[in-house]
């Protein structure tokens, strides 16, 4: 059976890249979240291990969404201190674009991801520890389950990091006045 978990993120773009790359926290790590009321649960580092040699495979979707096309893929999955980090390269179609835009803007703003537990762990007080776990996807969703603990970094955006020409016209006329 597969699970969904979202987690909220915060938006910065970036300068390099082609300005089709999100990247961020997927799923935080050592995090105890309430999922329901009978449901209190924590992943522990290591619960993706295997999912970051076949990054490839992990789509990207949007609320779930498997009747849909996928928007694109993930092409890098880490594990790190924080939680499970990837990056996500979404493709170049209208409705990939459409969601870049809603990204950009922050009314689309957490992560959900679709995974099937594999080993669990259940402590003293009742928190469930994902200890392994299979990702089946990640969508991109309006309200998560973690909060502000799974945040994307960046979009990379391909015109930021692009000599501005007036700003820089206008910055060194400003430091030519001092």
């Amino acid at each position: 059976m597969i699970e969904h978990r979202a987690y909220a993120l915060e938006l910065e773009l970036r300068a390099e890249g082609d300005g089709r790359t999100i990247c961020g926290i997927v799923v935080p790590y050592n995090v105890e979240q309430r999922i329901n009321q009978n449901l209190v649960e924590v992943f522990r580092p290591g619960a993706f291990a295997a999912v970051t040699r076949a990054a490839h495979r992990v789509k990207l979707l949007v609320s779930h969404d498997q009747a849909a096309l996928p928007i694109g893929r993930a092409t890098n999955l880490t594990e790190t201190d924080a939680g499970l980090y990837g990056e996500f390269r979404v493709s170049k179609t209208d409705r990939g674009d459409q969601i870049l835009e809603l990204v950009r803007d922050q009314a689309l703003d957490q992560f959900s991801v679709g995974f099937a537990p594999l080993k669990d762990k259940r402590t003293a007080t009742g928190v469930v520890e994902r200890i392994k776990a299979h990702l089946a996807e990640v969508s991109l969703v309006t309200f998560g389950a973690y909060g502000h603990n799974a945040v994307v970094t960046a979009v990379r955006d391909e015109n930021a990091g692009r000599p501005n020409l007036e700003a820089a016209r206008a910055m060194l006329d400003e430091l030519r006045q001092k």
